[in-house]
């Protein structure tokens, strides 16, 4: 027994390794994020991941179509098309509003989902239709932390008690442009721009504070979480400071963020994220809670 414990071992990983190197994966949405998560796949930073087909109404920028057809990836105008492909997890980066149906839809067909706006789940009715969905049909809905961490911490404290939880995210005024009603021409120095719960900020800010709603599900929900949202024109960068406590005691975090280059209202570490849960479902070790 002792002798063929080895090779057994050695059968599984190999197994293992060709389960991880079929995980299919699309993508809705070739902005900021999802444009610079199909490039990662594609250059390989997900081993046991690839890059089977992406949706967009918009063509791809040239550089980014020709890395795409180079890939032998489909590129598609309807999110519908991409369940016609290969595909086991699918990402979305489009907006809120189209989170619902785009779940509704890969969900029932039991395709794993990576959602991106997760502000559309302040809206509780919805959270809880696809997360019984997922249930049902035997699939999961993974959140990326996006530009900010400690959502395990959150989630752990919750458990026991979770008294308070604020946001205050700190933002170029050019990060916030095209926000409705806010005129920040001229601005001199910081100003808060909002303050209140989280279930209207992301409603007012839906792309710049997503971050509101991955820490509202994590903690105390979108009623209870304090966002405070201040256009500050003395940073070149956002930034993002959670401050939390309970039964477990107190933490204060904080993040400088560097916006993508792509995009002003969107942190780099936000698409990171995106990259870095798709590392966490290919890989067997999984760290955090």
């Amino acid at each position: 027994m002792n002798d063929e414990s080895p090779t057994v071992s050695k059968v599984i990983e190999s197994l293992r390794k060709i389960v991880m190197r079929n995980l299919g994966v699309g993508i809705i949405g070739l902005g900021s994020i999802g444009g610079f998560v199909a490039q990662q796949v594609i250059n390989g930073k997900v081993p046991g991941a690839s890059l089977i087909a992406v949706a967009d109404v918009e063509r791809p920028p040239p550089d980014l179509s020709k890395k795409l057809e180079m890939a032998d990836v489909s590129v598609v105008g309807s999110y519908q098309e991409i369940a016609d492909s290969n595909i086991d997890l699918v990402i979305e980066c489009a907006n809120q509003e189209l989170v619902g149906e785009c779940a509704r839809f890969f969900l029932s067909r039991g395709i794993d989902m990576v959602i991106m706006s997760v502000g559309a789940f302040v809206d509780s009715s919805l959270f809880k239709e696809v997360s019984r969905l997922a249930m049902e049909r035997n699939c999961k809905i993974h959140i990326p932390s996006g530009a900010v961490g400690g959502l395990d911490a959150l989630r752990a404290a919750r458990i026991e008690r979770l008294d308070e939880v604020i946001l205050t995210t700190r933002k170029p005024p050019r990060g916030l442009a095209g926000v409705e009603g806010l005129d920040l021409d001229g601005l001199s120095e910081p100003k808060l721009v909002y303050e209140g719960q989280a279930l209207e900020a992301v409603k007012r800010f839906p792309k710049n504070v997503n971050v509101a709603a991955a820490i509202s599900l994590a903690g105390v929900g979108p009623e209870k979480t304090l966002v405070r949202v201040v256009a500050d024109p003395t940073i070149d960068r956002n930034i993002h400071e959670i401050y939390a406590r309970g039964a477990f005691g107190s933490f204060e975090m904080r993040l400088s963020n560097h916006p993508s280059p792509q995009n002003p209202r969107t942190s780099y570490l936000a698409c990171l994220s995106v990259v870095s849960v798709l590392q966490k479902v290919a890989s067997s070790v999984q760290l955090g809670n």
